[in-house]
């Protein structure tokens, strides 16, 4: 059973860091194969680790020092080791010494020293008669670019190329002259990415969010991993605060309406809303780690490593656990949220602030379930003016 465990430990270490698709500097594409073996000494019971870049021969066996197996995990049914890291010696071609592209496993410090390089940015095709619409989306993307390495040291390799067009059909022959097949429709009205093609449809030149989430996309690598809300949270985390300039928080409206209007338990069943997704990401990483072991996990599951081994070996919990603690936390805040809930805009208006909505200021409609939300933006009795109260005497 304990080399079981191990050999998932070490695993999830390995992914993680041959990942170069989601390497946090982001500056090279690559892999590495690290052979990995898991052995017990049978006079006395103790575990090593030995690991070895794939086809290096019998000397390329680099083992651990004799792992402590003392330990439990927070359930206690599983023994776990201390954490081993095992340098394993792999050649990477660089593109140019004058600037040097370094990879690391998602989370870990950067060496004294380390200056992330920034992928180069851009080509447009497309509108070649309106230069103002081109430069303006260019600056946007190099924008985008700047806070990713800034903030996050994510970067990606090759040359962007924005494909833009004053109709969807002009879209259509952008990707069909890029990869030389027609589609029918574009897949998505607003904004979507191919490869180092970032596609903007004609009413999402000006949209930061479309921008960033198609970069972002290229950037990090959407790979359809499962469970969704992995994959989602990440992204919708990242965008977020590019957009609103600070990371989304369990206290935003969307995440309470969300509380408020669905089941927590979606979440385990794959079917719930982008906004449950996001959620659930948060509490995680507020409740079990933080969003460097976020990193950790995505690139591990993306990379194939199962979704329940990885969680397990990063956040030293079980999924299951997971989701059992997730719906007692949300259960409870929807119990606050109902309880809190007003039964009119006027008597939400004598306790809460009013807030803008797309076409007036009101209330958060999870504040006041009994108004109907008419256009969809979370907001209701936009309509509705406060009683002018008196001054007190």
């Amino acid at each position: 059973m304990k080399n079981s465990i191990i050999a998932g430990l070490i695993a999830a270490i390995a992914i993680g860091g041959a990942l170069g698709a989601f390497a946090a500097t982001r500056t090279v594409e690559t892999t590495a194969d690290v052979e990995v073996a898991v052995w017990e000494r049978i006079a006395d019971g103790a575990v090593f680790v030995s690991v070895r870049a794939e086809g290096s021969g019998a000397e390329g066996w680099v083992t651990s020092d004799e792992l402590d197996m003392s330990g439990l995990n927070r359930t206690g049914r599983f023994r776990l080791s201390d954490v081993v890291a095992v340098e394993v010696p792999v050649e990477v071609e660089l593109p140019d010494a004058a600037q040097p592209v370094t990879t690391r496993p998602p989370g870990q410090e950067e060496a004294p020293g380390f200056t992330p390089v920034a992928g180069p940015c851009c080509q447009v095709v497309g509108m070649e008669d309106n230069p103002v619409v081109r430069d303006a989306v260019v600056a946007e993307v190099q924008r985008v670019i700047k806070f990713a390495l800034d903030t996050y040291e994510i970067t990606h390799t090759g040359t962007i190329v924005i494909n833009v067009a004053y109709t969807t059909n002009g879209l259509l022959n952008r990707y069909k002259d890029a990869f030389g097949e027609e589609l029918e429709e574009l897949p998505d009205d607003c904004s979507f990415q191919r490869g180092p093609h970032l596609f903007l449809a004609p009413k999402c030149r000006e949209n930061k969010r479309a921008i960033a989430s198609a970069w972002f996309q290229y950037a990090v690598g959407r790979v359809d991993v499962t469970p969704s809300w992995i994959e989602h949270g990440i992204f919708d985390y990242l965008v977020t605060h590019y957009v609103k300039g600070a990371p989304p928080a369990l206290t935003d409206d969307r995440f309470r309406r969300a509380i408020f209007y669905e089941r927590a338990r979606n979440i385990r069943q794959d079917r719930a809303s982008d906004d449950m997704e996001t959620l659930a990401m948060l509490y995680a990483i507020t409740d079990y780690g933080d969003f460097p072991d976020w990193r950790r996990l995505y690139g591990s599951a993306a990379a194939g490593l199962d979704a329940g081994i990885a969680f397990e070996s990063i956040f030293s919990a079980t999924l299951q656990e997971f989701y059992e603690d997730f719906e007692e936390w949300a259960d409870h805040q929807q119990i606050i949220l109902i309880s809190t809930a007003f039964a009119s805009c006027l008597e939400a208006s004598e306790h809460i602030r009013r807030q803008a909505g797309l076409v007036g200021i009101g209330y958060p409609d999870y504040r006041v379930p009994l108004e109907i939300d008419d256009n969809g933006d979370g907001i209701v009795c936009e309509g509705f003016t406060p009683p002018t109260r008196l001054p007190t005497q």
